[in-house]
């Protein structure tokens, strides 16, 4: 029905506004800093739960034998197809001994994509390829409107910044992705 349409573009919307927040917010915060930006930075882990919530909006959801399996690991996946450098990030994600779980591969991902400054790139890359995308993605999701173009645009923004994760010790499988929107909140009176 439309009602559930009208949802989604909610959704879209807000996404879309978090996104907008979290990556002026990252970019003026890391500027101000003038360092190389680490995993323990909170503005940086709430990007990359942004862009996590982003990236799962309106994914299909995906039977296997195990039950659901809704990951954004499977889109991210394709971009070395579309930009073959890209083919270097996915060989790095494979070979993390620690990761058990394509959500962790995913978080992998957005964090060497990042620290390679090309996580803009990529996403583009991804966003026009929607007859690859629709494969993973219901019609009205996220990556595959104009909200997903927005975002993409946006994230060229943080090539300003050096960021450097060391991937061993994080457990990237099992974390909680939970938005805080106090941060998002308290941006209206500055």
């Amino acid at each position: 029905g439309s009602s559930g349409s009208s949802g989604m573009a909610n959704e879209r919307m807000n996404l879309m506004n978090m996104a907008k927040l979290s990556i002026k917010g990252l970019i003026e915060s890391a500027l101000n800093l003038g360092r190389t930006l680490d995993s323990d930075y909170a503005p940086l882990q709430q990007f990359f739960v942004v862009m996590e919530h982003c990236l799962k909006h309106g994914l299909k959801a995906k039977k296997t034998f195990l039950g659901q399996n809704k990951s954004f690991w499977g889109p991210l996946e394709l971009v070395e197809k579309l930009v073959p450098e890209a083919a270097e990030i996915t060989a790095s994600v494979k070979d993390l001994p620690g990761l058990k779980t394509p959500v962790g591969r995913g978080r992998a991902w957005l964090r060497l994509a990042l620290m390679q400054k090309k996580l803009s790139e990529y996403m583009k890359a991804l966003i026009n390829k929607k007859e690859l995308l629709s494969e993973f993605y219901e019609v009205n999701a996220l990556m595959m409107e104009e909200e997903g173009a927005i975002i993409a645009g946006l994230l060229v923004g943080l090539n300003v910044i050096d960021a450097n994760f060391c991937m061993k010790g994080e457990d990237l499988d099992s974390q909680v992705g939970v938005i805080d929107f106090s941060m998002y909140l308290k941006d209206g009176n500055s």
